[in-house]
């Protein structure tokens, strides 16, 4: 078995590899050894152990002590600078005395801190997102042994295995930490109690999950309150944060005085990721996930399938798979995806599927003339495809071909066993009328062939049969739906706002946030203004960067409330946001630098919603984008290295 360098810090051209030690991978089913020992030197004999916890890889690199691997803190020439938090507001760099120098790698205090230990101590931290209250007692910090916390946890937790699994993921970025540490050689520091509470048994992760967290540190000992499972994972995902590497002390340095409060300002806070377009690996979702987690985003929204193909395995028909395939390597098992679900728990990430209709549906669907079953999607792959849709290759579904719905059913019911969300999206994006208008098979089914008010009519009994077809299966289940022409106000009313929520992405041109909220429905923000993640590239057919230009910038990102427009009195039906990623232009090679650090900015609006501008979070967001690439990730950079390492020296645009 052969592990792929999946790590964007590995250098395999120097000899660096990642050796698979795992006896139970399955690289034929997608499984991969994640680079998280990128300063390994295999000639040396160092290797990467690998065990898993319901699916959560726990790494271990195992470094024999010799001669070389002694002499690397001695090539690492020491430190010339200090920090000093000015104003407990901003770090500030200083040349370190001579007599500070000679006694740097034992003397910490105010007067001589790291940068990494004046971020984390400094003003508001570097925590990102923010949370609701962080309250430093002092800015001091204890020396511990990243290899040596313990966690003790009381209360009503019922899924010892998941609980197992957070703690093993917590314990893995803190081993990422020592590697990243001078190739792992640190002094010795003191061991750490991380000892909790948790009040529910529920591990399931709803639209109503309380993911509230208290978290409080005294010294070596970390206490943490929550009400949930998911909670308690927050709470671990800010205890990273508030670890990390001294380069004077020559140790791993803990806050030693904190109170944290915190909880969500909003559910739902979320990535969308099309996986039709461009094939996305799942291991690579998996990265994605972990990401997400550690800015405590909590929904994956799958694009699972569009007219260019079905990726997704159906086993009840492989005719989906047949037809609707890029290439026999290129799809999502069923196996794959209940790892990629369960993987996603152990982060507090839940996994929500969508597959597009009536429009967006082409491949895979196109069998049916030649199994006697008529036409199931119409204006397939048409050219010139200009008139029949907004992008190649065409393709709508027949709402008059009685199979569509019982296909439909059949695709809903293997979903539903590999998904374990509440929420289930059925697309509603972008019908484009012209499909169905010069189609033989609405010839006799409409009065006014061009009369699109028809065809929304049409459209609307479409919607109206398919979700009650859903819900008659499982009637807890919500549906959301993209904004389009069948949730302007003279349609909107077919939809029960009790069950169906709108995705709102054209928030300017039409002021959805208030008209849906106004009509008692809740929306999720993900606007084409702000939180398209593909604006400003490439066209794809024509000499342009797109039609949703400019680039969507972190700033942009950060600064978007999503209730624009929204009374008070409706404020509670904006469950949240996602950041949306269309791959048209987009592969695997690409997709983490088109997410981070952006999306990390939208976690912060998404969670913390602080009353502040992007001005306020620059030198946490430039630590952000580092902290994404030293978890193993990669991530766009903001700044030149520089500007980190001279907090404020880079300040320039303040609008």
């Amino acid at each position: 078995m052969k592990s792929p360098d999946n790590g964007p810090l590995i250098d395999t051209a120097a000899g660096e590899t990642v050796l698979d030690n795992g006896p139970l991978m399955d690289t034929a089913a997608g499984e991969t050894v994640p680079d998280n020992c990128p300063l390994m030197d295999t000639a040396a004999g160092e290797t990467v152990s690998w065990t898993a916890v319901i699916d959560t890889p726990i790494i271990t690199c195992n470094r024999p002590v010799t001669e070389e691997t002694k002499q690397r803190k001695v090539l690492v020439p020491l430190a010339a600078f200090k920090y000093m938090c000015t104003n407990n507001h901003q770090c500030v760099q200083l040349n370190l005395t001579k007599d500070e120098r000679a006694k740097a790698s034992t003397v910490t205090g105010p007067g001589v801190l790291s940068l990494r230990v004046c971020e984390m101590t400094c003003g508001n931290g570097s925590m990102l997102p923010l949370p609701q209250s962080f309250k430093l007692t002092t800015p001091d910090t204890v020396a511990v042994d990243v290899e040596s916390f313990s966690h003790s946890v009381t209360g009503r937790v019922d899924n010892s295995d998941l609980l197992r699994a957070m703690q093993s993921a917590f314990a893995t970025e803190l081993v990422k930490k020592k590697q990243l540490a001078l190739g792992g050689v640190a002094t010795a520091g003191r061991s750490v109690k991380v000892v909790a509470s948790i009040q529910s048994s529920s591990v399931k992760l709803t639209l109503d999950t309380d993911e509230s967290y208290d978290l409080a540190i005294a010294s070596t000992t970390v206490t943490i309150l929550a009400n949930t499972i998911y909670g308690y994972r927050h709470a671990l995902a800010s205890l990273l944060q508030l670890v990390d590497w001294c380069d004077l002390s020559q140790s791993f340095r803990m806050v030693s005085a904190v109170t944290i409060v915190d909880k969500p300002a909003y559910k739902h806070r979320g990535i969308m990721l099309d996986t039709a377009r461009n094939f996305i690996p799942v291991q690579l979702m998996h990265r994605l996930i972990r990401t997400m987690g550690m800015h405590k985003l909590n929904v994956l929204h799958l694009h699972l399938t569009d007219s260019s193909s079905f990726p997704l395995e159906i086993k009840a028909d492989h005719r989906f798979n047949q037809y609707g395939l890029y290439q026999s390597n290129m799809a999502y098992t069923q196996v794959q995806v209940a790892a990629l679900v369960a993987y996603a728990k152990v982060h507090g990430v839940k996994v929500i599927p969508e597959i597009d209709a009536p429009a967006h549906v082409g491949a895979g669907w196109q069998w049916g003339p030649d199994y006697n079953m008529g036409e199931l999607a119409l204006c397939w792959a048409n050219n010139p495809w200009m008139a029949h849709c907004l992008e190649a290759p065409c393709g709508q579904l027949n709402p008059f071909n009685e199979y569509v719905y019982d296909l439909l059913d059949l695709v809903w019911t293997e979903i539903g066993a590999m998904f374990d969300s509440d929420v289930f999206h059925l697309g509603g994006d972008e019908v484009f009328f012209e499909c169905w208008i010069d189609s033989p098979v609405f010839a006799d089914k409409v009065r006014n062939k061009t009369n699109h008010a028809e065809y929304i009519e049409i459209w609307a009994t479409f919607q109206e049969r398919v979700q009650n077809k859903l819900w008659a299966r499982d009637p807890a289940k919500r549906i959301t739906l993209w904004s389009s022409d069948l949730t302007t106000s003279s349609y909107i009313a077919s939809l029960p706002p009790d069950k169906v929520s709108i995705q709102s992405w054209n928030m300017l041109e039409l002021n959805e946030p208030k008209r849906f909220t106004d009509a008692g429905y809740s929306y999720i923000a993900s606007f084409q203004e702000a939180h398209y993640l593909d604006c400003g590239l490439n066209g794809i057919a024509r000499k342009d960067n797109g039609w949703c230009a400019p680039y969507k910038t972190w700033q942009v990102i950060y600064d978007q409330l999503l209730n624009p427009n929204v009374t008070a009195d409706n404020n509670h039906l904006v469950l949240g946001g996602e950041l949306v990623l269309w791959t048209e232009v987009t592969g695997a090679a690409a997709l983490e630098d088109k997410i981070w650090p952006r999306a990390a900015a939208f976690a912060e609006r998404a969670w913390t919603n602080p009353n502040m501008t992007w001005l306020d979070a620059m030198d946490r967001m430039t630590i952000a984008a580092h902290r994404v690439v030293e978890s193993g990730s990669g991530a766009e950079m903001l700044q030149p290295l520089w500007c980190r390492l001279n907090p404020g020296g880079c300040t320039l645009l303040t609008d």
